[in-house]
């Protein structure tokens, strides 16, 4: 059985504190919150049919706001009244239990190594209506706990008790884990950030999950703002500036431009080449 290594708690810095005011609430610009709701609508007409929605969100870079985004989106569909369950099957680099500032353990990857039942590792309302898995201890071996087959019954078990699955795994374009967890679920949903996103990461992290006979939802765009305003708009605009490095085999580091203190972001899809007005 593998060894995992223990996390040490951390103080919360600039970059998460920036992240939390991001979050949806009453207090929420009219602008974000109409981008989740569309973001929100065009996913129901993606995943049509009875039963449990089940989706992942990926992207080709790190730190493009996947986390903030997720969590929103899960908010967004507990708001309307569905049962909600959000997993962060980032085990490399967790963001969700520190962005609400919670226990990251025990997880998904203690549920994966068969050390915890989930039940143990479900925390219940932390938004009404929303229930989440955080990450759990990272491990030595995610992309194996992620293709086990502990994998696919615990979401074939959480299906039956909620409404949708939402789960954040790690860029695409860097490592695999997102295609062991497209095999879980109804599709993925491909993040790109404005000003941030290399075309190239996202050409392969369409190739990559194209060989893994993924389906690809759509896109969806963070960090768009009308220029010389303070409103946010729908846009598909492109300026590509960034840059990753590996760190080691386990994980992996962003440089380039920093998220710190930006404005909140807004968010859309796009689905089968149909773009939203």
């Amino acid at each position: 059985m593998s060894v995992m290594k223990k996390k040490t708690p951390k103080e919360p810095d600039q970059s998460f504190a920036a992240q939390r005011r991001m979050l949806l609430n009453s207090n929420s610009s009219f602008y974000i919150q109409e981008a989740y709701n569309t973001l929100r609508t065009n996913i129901r007409f993606a995943i049509p049919g009875e039963g449990c929605k089940r989706l992942c969100l990926t992207s080709g870079l790190a730190s493009e706001g996947k986390s903030t985004t997720i969590l929103n989106l899960a908010i967004s569909f507990a708001d309307t009244g569905g049962k909600v369950l959000l997993i962060d099957g980032d085990m490399r680099r967790p963001s969700l239990a520190r962005l609400l500032i919670e226990k990251a353990s025990p997880g998904l990857s203690n549920v994966l190594a068969g050390l915890v039942e989930a039940e143990e590792a479900i925390h219940k309302n932390v938004r009404p209506n929303l229930d989440m898995i955080f990450s759990g201890e990272i491990p030595p071996n995610p992309l194996e706990l992620l293709g086990h087959p502990r994998m696919k019954a615990l979401i074939d078990n959480m299906s039956s008790r909620y409404d949708y699955i939402l789960i954040d795994t790690p860029p695409v374009s860097i490592v695999s884990d997102a295609c062991e967890v497209a095999n879980v679920t109804d599709g993925v949903l491909f993040l790109v950030r404005q000003n941030s996103t290399e075309k190239d990461a996202v050409i392969r992290g369409i190739k990559q999950l194209e060989l893994s006979n993924s389906r690809l939802l759509g896109f969806v765009m963070t960090g768009i703002m009308d220029e010389g305003s303070k409103s946010y708009k729908y846009r598909y605009r492109y300026r590509y500036r960034y840059k990753y490095k590996y760190q080691s085999k386990y994980a992996y580091v962003a440089s380039g431009r920093k998220n710190a203190g930006e404005k909140p972001v807004t968010n859309q899809t796009e689905s089968k080449g149909t773009k939203e007005k």
